[in-house]
């Protein structure tokens, strides 16, 4: 006759039961996590993307607002006669603003603008110089500012670029003068500033998350200058 402690523990095929069951919720407690990790992930890259730009694309259109251009008659850019021509130089015509997006790897965008970017409290009076660069290759966009000393210099001071956007995968402008949209604009040549700008910004980040951004800036100068078109400042964001 057997005696109760020779009949204790457990058999071979209640320790694999109690092992699948284990072995189940482990599964199932890994398999959440994973899912709420990766869900948390794409949140965050997504967060960086549109936090990056609500912090970028409204500076840019701030800047652009605030263009200034000096208020020089077209006399100032052309000599009158034959006998001036000899008598004195070409003038440097002051590049107030100048646009192109089709430009990998150079300027994008010029502008002399009452507006700094991240500068210190005791240095955002004035004028600023401010130059936007577009490195397709790297995804990077720059920005060069300093003080706007001289509009007849043309100094050939070397910009210092700082990186202000990363993991940009586009960025198109267009220039509004009163009547159409345009690809490009050049002081220079217009003699005036844009009625507004157009920008469209698109972010792409190492997992393939898009963010999409566009908002138009008015530039304030223009005395038809509707109040009212401050909505259309607003950034307009789309994920994908």
């Amino acid at each position: 006759m057997k005696t109760r402690h020779q009949q204790s523990g457990f058999t071979l095929i209640e320790i694999l039961v109690a092992a699948s069951i284990i072995l189940s919720i482990l599964s199932l407690v890994y398999g959440t996590y994973f899912t709420i990790s990766k869900s948390t992930q794409a949140t965050r890259a997504k967060l960086t993307l549109s936090q990056q730009a609500l912090k970028v694309l409204p500076q840019i259109a701030r800047q652009i607002r605030c263009s200034y251009a000096d208020t020089v008659s077209d006399s100032a850019y052309t000599i009158k006669s034959v006998s001036e021509q000899k008598e004195k130089k070409p003038q440097n015509n002051p590049d107030f603003f100048s646009g192109h997006t089709n430009n990998p790897g150079e300027k994008i965008l010029h502008l002399i603008t009452t507006n700094s970017f991240g500068m210190p409290q005791n240095s955002l009076d004035g004028l600023f110089d401010v130059t936007y660069r577009f490195d397709k290759s790297k995804g990077l966009l720059y920005l060069s500012q300093k003080r706007f000393v001289s509009t007849t210099k043309n100094t050939t001071e070397k910009k210092l670029w700082q990186p202000i956007a990363k993991n940009v995968q586009s960025l198109e402008l267009a220039f509004f003068d009163g009547r159409q949209w345009l690809n490009k604009w050049t002081f220079k040549d217009r003699k005036k500033l844009p009625n507004a700008v157009k920008i469209d910004i698109t972010f792409r980040n190492q997992a393939g998350r898009i963010y999409e951004c566009s908002t138009v800036a008015y530039i304030h100068c223009h005395t038809d200058y509707d109040r009212e078109t401050q909505l259309g400042e607003l950034v307009v964001a789309k994920d994908k």
